[in-house]
């Protein structure tokens, strides 16, 4: 075993949680924010699949993202620069949940390029640095350890809300 697995590890693993707490959610526990300045489910779920595609192949690969190449932005009737990052409240309210089963078909395709590409990583590839967006700059494995921490913070939050909302276990 080596880093490749254990990150494809820590994904699968905040990908299958994810999912596990979606399980047999309708269309109003998706949009529900226990207040006004919360995140509902659906929105971010739909923002770990973008986060993903943006630290993958915008950052680390220097790609056009599986959002624009692909046209997900058309299939999910959102803007092509919409990714939910540092929304105000009155954008993740306005937010037009897309349906979760395309949303979850888009983050499926994210995954398999993020693995795909997770695959031919060396260990020399890790220490390659790039500059973010903001300005800072960032090494691969920075970026892959960042996307792991955000995805389990997201599932957990995902989880939580399920919670909230229909109580323990259900």
């Amino acid at each position: 075993m080596d880093f490749r697995d254990i990150v494809e590890l820590a994904l699968e693993e905040c990908k299958r949680d994810l999912y596990r707490a979606l399980d047999g959610l309708n269309r109003e526990e998706l949009t529900w924010q226990p207040g006004p300045e919360s995140n509902p489910i659906g929105f971010l779920v739909w923002h770990v699949a973008r986060v993903e595609d943006s630290w993958v192949q915008r950052f680390c690969q220097q790609k056009p993202q599986i959002w624009e190449r692909d046209g997900w932005h058309t299939r999910l009737g959102l803007p092509q620069d919409a990714t939910g990052n540092s929304y105000t409240p009155e954008q993740v309210r306005a937010f037009p949940m897309p349906d979760i089963a395309q949303v979850k078909a888009y983050y499926d395709a994210v995954r398999a390029e993020t693995l795909a590409y997770i695959k031919g990583l060396t260990a020399a590839d890790l220490a390659t640095s790039r500059q973010t967006p903001r300005g800072t700059s960032r090494t691969i494995a920075q970026a892959l350890s960042h996307l792991v921490v955000e995805e389990s913070q997201h599932m957990g939050q995902t989880a939580y809300l399920r919670g909230l909302k229909r109580g323990s276990n259900k």
